[in-house]
């Protein structure tokens, strides 16, 4: 009798481990994986802003940032590259979790020091000049001017 509760036990402990050690890799973010199109070792990055293809994507695990925006279609007109922000998912010892790339000073130089490395799971962020954000207001300061008129010569009109 002690030996079959202790047999069922010890099952249980086994299952419980197993669950515990599956919960745990499925909480962690892998850093590699198997490009199912390339069977290459490659990396997951996710891009947004002002590219042409923002999103999660699947690039070698050699990219580096010029080859990542590539694989996103490029930045588009309204891209500010001064300032290109990236942030680190898994961090190495000692680096900012918030890395700045000025792809700007790459293109007129052609000198590297201006790109950072891409790791695993970063997140790459292209902002928008600011003719971006008028381009996006100018509808809503149309309406509102279209409104005001509208407002102003029903006014003089019932004077």
């Amino acid at each position: 009798m002690h030996k079959r509760l202790l047999f069922v036990l010890s099952i249980l402990f086994i299952i419980q481990i197993s669950w515990a050690q599956d919960n745990e890799s499925r909480n962690s973010d892998p850093k590699y994986v198997m490009d199912p199109e390339t069977g290459k070792l490659s990396m997951v990055i996710r891009v947004w802003g002002e590219v042409v293809r923002p999103g999660v994507t699947i690039v070698p695990s050699d990219a580096d940032l010029i080859s990542l925006l590539s694989y996103v279609g490029g930045p588009t007109d309204k891209a500010k590259l001064k300032n290109i922000q990236i942030i680190r998912f898994n961090q190495n010892e000692g680096e900012n979790r918030i890395v700045f790339a000025n792809l700007e000073a790459f293109l007129e130089t052609g000198d590297y020091k201006y790109i950072p490395k891409i790791y695993p799971n970063d997140t790459v962020i292209v902002k928008g000049t600011v003719w971006k954000i008028l381009s996006t207001m100018t509808p809503y300061i149309n309406l509102a001017v279209t409104l005001i008129n509208g407002y102003y010569l029903y006014t003089r009109s019932t004077l």
